[in-house]
């Protein structure tokens, strides 16, 4: 099989037409200071659209003379995306979008990835944020970058937990624990410690990549972990604990550190198990078996 050519983009055109930069400047020069305004609204920051008109005009249909209405049109997506990117994310999506915009600048490129490259899509590279169009595909589906932020986001490296793991900590999971931590304490008799583990689990299933069973579990790494505790409740009423005093004397005097703490190791015996360790009951898994919610 013939090996496939790199994509070369195309030279910047070495002088734009008239007609086109008239088109620059009616249609996208003259809304740029509002466009940062929008842009600055939702960051916090002083925000630059720095668009090199030579470079992507050179992939535009001969005689087009549209570039301003294009750049406008571009850029007006990428606004409606990250409207509802703060809207999501609030605090949190404005945090991690400055810490990886770092340079607080938009830019339009062609797609590195050539023919393989979506019609549309977002990167960020060197602390701008790129929106890249297909090669062949210029002034396509621009207002479809909604889907591309948040990886584009993501993408940029930082220490700790993506946002979309942060964000489903926060709202799947300590938004939701108070009444099954009450449930689960009134099962055992007595106020127990239910530790998620995040860190911890976040790091593993990092590390373990393709491994896991659950290829988006960032988006969900909340949900799961707010489950396992359900399944930890759903047993305890099963085995009869709320109703059963010595039940509930005899898990307080094995326990104790009074705590049930998630843990991921990347072998285990079955599935999901319990282990007890130093005091501590261990409801573990690995990270094939991720999302498998079976019997602890």
């Amino acid at each position: 099989m013939p090996k496939a050519v790199p994509f070369t983009p195309k030279p910047a055109t070495a002088k734009l037409p008239l007609a086109v930069r008239k088109d620059i400047r009616d249609n996208f020069d003259s809304k740029k200071e509002d466009f940062q305004a929008q842009i600055k609204e939702l960051t916090g920051a002083d925000f630059t659209i720095n668009i090199n008109a030579a470079e992507v005009w050179a992939y535009a249909a001969p005689d087009d003379p549209a570039a301003g209405r294009c750049f406008s049109a571009y850029v007006e997506g990428f606004i409606c995306a990250l409207t509802e990117f703060m809207t999501n994310f609030k605090d949190n999506g404005k945090t991690y979008f400055n810490e990886a915009v770092t340079q607080s600048e938009l830019t339009i490129t062609v797609n590195p990835l050539g023919d393989k490259g979506n019609t549309i899509d977002s990167a960020v590279k060197d602390g701008v944020y790129c929106i890249l169009f297909r090669h062949d595909r210029l002034g396509c589906n621009q207002s479809w970058l909604r889907d591309s932020m948040l990886p584009a986001i993501e993408s940029a490296p930082r220490e700790g937990f993506s946002l979309s793991a942060k964000h489903s900590i926060e709202k799947d999971y300590e938004d939701e624990i108070d009444e099954l931590q009450e449930a689960i304490n009134k099962l055992c008799g007595a106020p127990f410690t239910l530790d998620p583990n995040f860190e911890e689990i976040y790091k593993v299933l990092t590390e373990a990549k393709d491994k896991v069973s659950d290829a988006d579990w960032r988006n969900s790494i909340g949900r799961i972990v707010f489950k396992y505790f359900e399944a930890l409740k759903y047993h305890l009423e099963s085995q009869k604990f709320g109703e059963d005093e010595m039940l509930r004397d005899g898990l307080q005097e094995i326990v104790e550190t009074k705590t049930f703490k998630i843990r991921v190791l990347l072998k285990t015996e079955s599935t999901t198990e319990t282990v007890l360790e130093d005091g501590v009951m261990y409801l573990q898994t690995r990270p094939d078996c991720w999302v498998c919610l079976s019997a602890f």
